[in-house]
């Protein structure tokens, strides 16, 4: 056999040779690469950047919702009595909405009822059918179980609807509903689509918008939206101490938070005068202070006239945030002003207690003439007497930068001393400075704010003063 094998391999071409070893070749590959076991594959690794975060999207939850309103209504209270207004949307876009606002009311009256059994219920529909505003009320109810089934009617009357006129719903609700003393109310509108209003005037719907605060501030009522990202849901909430919160996570933020440039502290909400008002005053009750004190250091100098109606407004808005925290406070007014071209200055101390409408009306009717504030503060600020159990806040309101008062030997150091001798925080709504910072003596109104553990904002509207040398305006 052996012969037989070698005279064939011999008689075989040397080219079919050659392939029969690659063919061999490759075979033996194959079968010892079968018999091997082939360990596990590796997952991919996904790389993730830590300098990447994730968007900022808004998390709707209208149970979440009407929860923390409800905490906010028994917070501060004693004893705590709630009184709750729903306005609501019930077109056929709101179907959705109403059925989960519908189920999630008794997220709300669970929070309620751990603080208090003294509440009520209130209802207000609103719709548009065939092109005719419609509007269903319920008056006051001590069951919530009706504004449950009012709930589940309108859904059903829904399909044809559309959305109608929501504010005029909640002008109707604050001129038609009673209000008790002493309660908070909250008005909880509820809507995915814009406001409106029938009025048909020129600037309507800023003419019935301010109405509508004005009988809040009256009825001491406060508006809350579970709504859409417009402008006016945002003016209503913080114009009366009230929240806005998403209806769908498509919604921007509309709250009015604060930015931040350096050590300034500006408002977001629309930057208003009346605006920063509620922003101080809502820092003022989260620093949980005592009996208090808070003094006005108000420019009575002609250039604050345009200013003065939205610092009205801002001492309404702030009166209510307090008496709706249960602040223990009272108002007095240190008003400054002086002769043009560097007069003397006139400084008039009114301390403690002032009613809200007595120090409105020393907003109004700025003489005309220059303001020193540090005379007004160094001053003015000892005559005050804060009694020892009494906190004190000062709250300097000016359009203008800090004048230099070399020739009295007044500093900002010095004023900063002052107001630090008399335990006060000092918050500063003020004018724009050129003074380059270096010393405590170049801004004193961001330095007296930050040193007595105040905020500084910027008196919108304020401009930066007239410079002749590269400083600050020295006729002053």
């Amino acid at each position: 056999m052996a012969f037989v094998k070698q005279v064939l391999v011999c008689k075989l071409p040397p080219k079919i040779w050659i392939c029969c070893l690659c063919v061999m070749c490759v075979l033996m590959g194959i079968l010892q690469a079968s018999a091997q076991v082939r360990p596990p594959r590796r997952k991919q690794r996904i790389l993730v950047d830590p300098g990447v975060k994730k968007k900022d999207t808004l998390k709707a939850d209208i149970g979440a919702s009407l929860k923390d309103i409800a905490k906010r209504a028994t917070q501060h209270s004693e004893p705590a009595k709630v009184d709750v207004v729903f306005v609501v949307d019930v077109s056929k876009r709101m179907l959705a909405p109403v059925a989960i606002l519908e189920k999630r009311l008794i997220d709300m009256l669970a929070v309620i009822e751990a603080q208090t059994m003294d509440y009520r219920f209130a209802f207000i529909s609103f719709q548009s059918v065939r092109g005719e505003p419609k509007y269903i009320f319920h008056q006051w109810s001590f069951d919530y179980i009706s504004i449950e089934n009012a709930l589940r009617e309108t859904r059903v009357e829904a399909d044809n609807a559309e959305s109608g006129y929501g504010l005029d719903a909640v002008v109707k609700g604050l001129n038609a509903l009673d209000f008790r003393e002493g309660v908070t109310t909250q008005f909880v509108v509820v809507s995915n689509s814009p406001m409106r209003t029938s009025w048909t005037e020129a600037d309507a719907k800023s003419r019935i918008s301010e109405q509508i605060v004005n009988l809040c501030r009256q009825n001491n009522v406060q508006l809350n939206f579970i709504g859409t990202s417009e402008k006016t849901q945002a003016e209503l909430t913080d114009r009366t101490s009230g929240k806005w919160y998403p209806i769908d996570s498509y919604q921007r933020r509309m709250d009015g938070q604060r930015i931040q440039s350096g050590e300034t502290v500006a408002d977001k909400a629309l930057l208003r005068v009346d605006g920063v008002f509620k922003r101080i005053a809502e820092n003022l009750v989260q620093s949980e202070l005592g009996k208090v004190d808070i003094v006005f250091v108000f420019d009575y100098s002609l250039s604050m006239e345009p200013k003065t109606d939205a610092a009205c407004n801002g001492l309404d808005l702030m009166v209510s945030v307090f008496k709706s925290a249960g602040l223990d406070y009272r108002l007095g007014i240190i008003r400054f002003w002086a002769a043009v071209g560097g007069g003397e200055s006139t400084i008039v101390v009114t301390k403690p207690p002032l009613e809200p409408d007595q120090v409105k009306s020393m907003f109004r009717l700025p003489k005309s003439g220059d303001e020193h504030l540090l005379d007004a503060v160094i001053e003015g600020v000892p005559k005050l007497q804060t009694e020892q159990e009494r906190d004190l806040v000062l709250i300097i309101v000016t359009d203008e930068a800090t004048s230099k008062r070399a020739e009295k030997g007044y500093t900002a150091g010095k004023a900063v001393s002052v107001c630090r001798g008399a335990r006060a925080r000092v918050y500063v709504i003020g004018g724009v400075t050129s003074m380059k910072t270096g010393s405590i003596g170049d801004d004193f109104q961001r330095q007296v704010a930050q040193l007595t553990k105040g905020e500084h904002y910027i008196m919108p509207g304020a401009s930066a003063p007239v410079t002749t040398t590269g400083g600050p305006d020295q006729r002053r």
